[in-house]
C-alpha cells in the first residue's frame, strides 16, 4: 500500500513513525521545510543535530529505522508544486498533516479528482492576547470523494488561499501579522494521530461495524468531550459532486497542473 503524509511537523512526524511500524509498504512524505530548533520538542527522534535538515530526511530516517523494508518517497517541495501533486496522485491514502490553506485545498482536489480518500489530522491550542487558553481540540476529518469536501464544509478561506499561493517572498508582505509558530503539545498529537490511525487500520482491513461512518471525530480534552461530525455537501459543489470534478482523473484540475512547465 502506498500512503502519503503532507507536512511532517509534530502530527506529521508521529504519523510516519506510526505507519511505518504498521507495515505500510511504501510512503510518500511531503513537506519543504526544514527542522527549527523550536521544532525539536515536538518533532519524534529528532536530535539538536537535525536542526536545519530538510523535515523529509529527517522523517525517512526515522521510518527506515522503525521499518528498515519500508519504500521511501521524498518530495522537500510545497504541495501545490508538481513533483508533490504527481506522487499524490499516485497514492492509496493521503493524510494531511499540514494546517495551510494551500494544502487543503490541492489534497481536496486530488481525493476529489483521483478518488483517493484521505484523512486531515490537527491540533488547535486557541490563546488570547493575555495568554489564557482557551478551548482546545483536536480534529481527524475523513475526506471521501463524493461525500462533502473542504469547501462544502467551509474549511478553505479564498483570501488565505490566494496568499499562500503567491512566492515566499510576496506571503509575508501580503499579511498584516508575521507568522507565529504555530502552538504543538505531543500528547494532543498523539490523540489525534492516534484517532486517524485507528480509523485507517480498521478501514483497509475492513473491520469497521458499519462501512457508512464516514463521521469526523473532534476531541475536547480540556472539557473530556468527544464529538462525531458528519460532512455535508452542496448540491452545486464544483469539486465533489458529478456536475464538477468528481472523478475526472487526468482530466482534472490537478493533472493540468502536473503537465504545466
Amino acid at each position: 500500500m502506498r500512503v502519503a503524509v503532507v507536512g511532517l511537523g509534530g502530527v506529521g512526524s508521529i504519523l510516519v513513525e506510526e505507519l511505518s511500524r504498521l507495515g505500510v509498504g511504501e510512503l510518500v512524505l511531503v513537506d519543504d521545510e526544514a527542522v527549527d530548533a523550536t521544532n525539536l520538542p515536538r518533532l519524534i527522534a529528532a536530535e539538536r543535530a537535525d536542526v536545519g535538515q530538510p523535515k523529509t530526511r529527517v522523517a525517512a530516517r526515522n521510518a527506515a529505522r522503525a521499518n528498515p523494508h519500508v519504500r521511501l518517497i521524498t518530495v522537500p517541495r510545497r504541495v501545490e508544486q508538481r513533483e508533490a501533486l504527481r506522487e499524490l496522485t499516485l497514492s492509496d491514502w493521503i493524510f494531511l498533516a499540514a494546517d495551510s490553506h494551500a494544502a487543503r485545498h490541492w489534497v481536496n482536489a486530488v481525493v476529489q479528482e483521483y478518488l483517493i480518500p484521505a484523512t486531515q489530522v490537527g491540533v488547535k491550542i486557541p490563546v488570547t492576547q493575555g495568554g489564557e487558553i482557551g478551548q482546545i481540540h483536536t480534529a481527524t476529518r475523513l475526506i471521501t470523494p463524493g461525500i462533502g469536501c473542504f469547501w462544502c464544509n467551509r474549511l478553505i478561506d479564498r483570501t488565505e488561499l490566494a496568499v499562500e499561493m503567491l512566492p515566499a517572498e510576496e506571503r509575508e508582505h501580503a499579511r498584516y501579522v508575521a507568522g507565529v509558530p504555530a502552538p504543538s503539545v505531543l500528547p494532543l498529537n498523539t490523540l489525534a494521530v492516534g484517532e486517524a490511525l485507528t480509523h485507517f487500520l480498521l478501514a483497509t482491513a475492513m473491520l469497521h461495524q458499519d462501512d457508512r461512518d464516514l463521521g469526523s471525530v473532534i476531541h475536547r480534552p480540556r472539557s473530556r468531550e468527544r464529538h462525531l461530525q458528519d460532512a455535508r455537501q452542496e448540491n452545486s459543489c464544483r469539486w465533489c459532486t458529478a456536475a464538477g470534478s468528481l472523478g475526472r482523473g487526468d482530466h482534472g484540475e490537478v493533472a493540468m497542473r502536473v503537465a504545466s512547465a
